[in-house]
């Protein structure tokens, strides 16, 4: 069988699927991997073979000028009030509209070359099944045009999509009567869509099924066709670095993680990361903090017991680390389970809505989104006089990952906002010395692993490709 996946070029979409990938390819199935050309060799490290779309001399589609900016707050708003969404609903139509759907509209478009470039590709290949980014619309086009079954492969998202489709075609009515768009989605897809011939239908935007990761009590409820597998960890290949091969003596090991791709693209961390390094410096503890020096700019001297490096693989780090304290992340979130240990998870109480940074002081920019930027590129430094939006606090999944830990009772949930430095550093020594948190750690782990691996659902894909038309 040939399987052609689709994803959007950030690791933060790529190491998630990779386990899908190889488990595919170990099968004996052939793979391969569609992205910008300039993410072609990042798929190449990770044993995979990429299709380079579009031109790899370009910018990405998100770091052109052109790219999409978030919707206003006020129409967010308005379509909440249609919809009718309680709070809770409300902030996955954020995630939705504001969030989810500027990505998607990246390598959707008809007049950039990616997203045709990927159609002809499929045409000429004729892959047995696609699997689609679920920010990667076009895989659904170009899996169409080639008679191939599709389904999407939700990453480490929530799936927001069919939710949010799910409620705009119960409520159209309303939404056509409020003045605004019955669907937004569909209207990013269609321009490709015309272009071959298609029409815009649930199967287009939606896909046949759904591959979602994510365990009950995470995982959004949607009547979408789901297949169920385990979130396998990965987080890139790299040599073990030798000092972690022994543990400290006497003391724990505490693991710092605030993420990849929010530092791509937003200045500063809302003093979170100075907080977090205070309340650490006084235990009794060795710290390894994953920090970009973007994210090190306001803290000055980094106490004693902090080593900071800017990147090592979590899957590597977190077995050797009694606990973690991560952003909320999807996936992070998913290798501490992996490793059996406890979280803090850094959240707020901040709505996941986006606001024009026109709105705030002039001399705010430490959090601020810009469409066109990203650091240490030169397309990012050329857009930091561009209008930027104010970005909440948090990551997009902070709130539904904290939850989650708390609920379990594999951890506790940190508000750099409303905690202080001693309060934060109350918490993590709770849940390092108490043992209770270990043990749901532990539980949770066992959970997640009675949940079918990739590998184990390669029947079931196989099965769903035979099935097409």
């Amino acid at each position: 069988m040939r399987v052609l996946i689709t994803v959007y070029p950030a690791v933060a979409h790529l190491y998630p699927v990779v386990p899908y990938a190889w488990a595919l390819q170990s099968a004996g199935h052939e793979v391969r991997v569609a992205s910008h050309a300039g993410f072609a060799d990042t798929i190449a490290s990770t044993g995979l073979v990429p299709v380079a779309l579009g031109d790899a001399g370009s910018p990405e589609p998100r770091l052109r000028d052109d790219a999409r900016q978030p919707p206003t707050p006020e129409d967010v708003n308005a379509y909440a009030r249609a919809l009718g969404l309680s709070p809770e609903e409300r902030e996955h139509w954020i995630a939705f509209y504001q969030w989810n759907l500027n990505p998607a509209s990246d390598y959707v478009r008809a007049d950039l070359p990616d997203a045709p470039d990927l159609v002809e590709f499929a045409r000429a290949w004729r892959p047995d099944l696609v699997l689609w980014d679920l920010v990667f619309p076009a895989g659904a086009v170009a899996a169409r045009a080639a008679g191939a079954a599709h389904g999407r492969l939700l990453g480490s998202n929530l799936d927001y999509f069919a939710f949010s489709q799910e409620r705009l075609a119960t409520h159209r009515d309303a939404v056509r009567d409020a003045g605004l768009a019955t669907d937004p989605l569909g209207d990013l897809v269609r321009p490709l869509a015309e272009r071959y011939g298609m029409t815009v239908d649930d199967e287009l935007l939606l896909g046949q099924f759904t591959v979602d990761p994510l365990p009950k009590g995470l995982s959004l409820s949607t009547a979408t066709t789901k297949v169920a597998v385990r979130k396998v960890p990965y987080t890139g290949a790299s040599v073990f670095p030798r000092w972690l091969y022994a543990r400290p003596q006497g003391r724990p090991r505490v693991a710092l993680s605030l993420g990849e791709s929010t530092r791509r693209y937003v200045a500063g961390d809302w003093g979170r990361t100075p907080k977090l390094l205070a309340a650490l410096a006084e235990l009794d503890v060795e710290v390894v903090a994953t920090l970009s020096p973007l994210q090190l700019e306001a803290v000055g001297t980094l106490p004693d017991n902090v080593r900071a490096i800017e990147w090592v693989p979590l899957t590597q780090l977190l077995p050797t680390c009694d606990v973690l304290v991560h952003h909320g992340g999807m996936g992070t979130l998913s290798s501490a389970v992996a490793a059996g240990i406890p979280q803090l998870v850094c959240d707020t109480d901040d709505s996941l809505l986006f606001r024009p940074a026109s709105a705030a002081p002039a001399e705010v920019d430490s959090g601020t989104y810009r469409v066109g930027r990203e650091f240490g590129t030169e397309t990012g430094q050329a857009a930091e006089e561009a209008a930027g939006w104010l970005h909440p606090e948090k990551n997009l999944l902070a709130t539904p990952c904290a939850s989650y830990v708390t609920d379990q009772g594999a951890g506790v949930r940190l508000d750099h906002q409303k905690q202080s430095v001693e309060e934060i550093r109350a918490e993590i020594h709770r849940v390092l010395s108490e043992p209770a948190f270990r043990e749901a750690a532990t539980r949770l782990r066992d959970t997640w692993q009675a949940i079918p691996s990739p590998a184990e659902i390669v029947p079931a894909l196989v099965a769903l490709a035979e099935r097409r038309p």
